[in-house]
């Protein structure tokens, strides 16, 4: 995957999160957003870990 990819994935989120944390604070509580964050953090977080490798080149 290279840069242009991750920030387009990023960026989206960005967008996509911020409404989709604002649907669910108005139907729910301040807190349902918060733990649906966290909820979609961690996977998101595995999956980087595993799929994406250091480019840079150790000194």
């Amino acid at each position: 995957m290279d840069r242009a990819n991750y920030r387009l994935w990023r960026d989206g989120g960005f967008a996509v999160g911020a409404l989709l944390a604002g649907v669910l604070a108005d139907a729910f509580s301040l807190t349902t957003p918060i733990w649906a964050i966290a909820a979609l953090t961690a996977p998101s977080g595995l999956v980087v870990a595993v799929r994406m490798y250091e480019t840079h080149p150790r000194t």
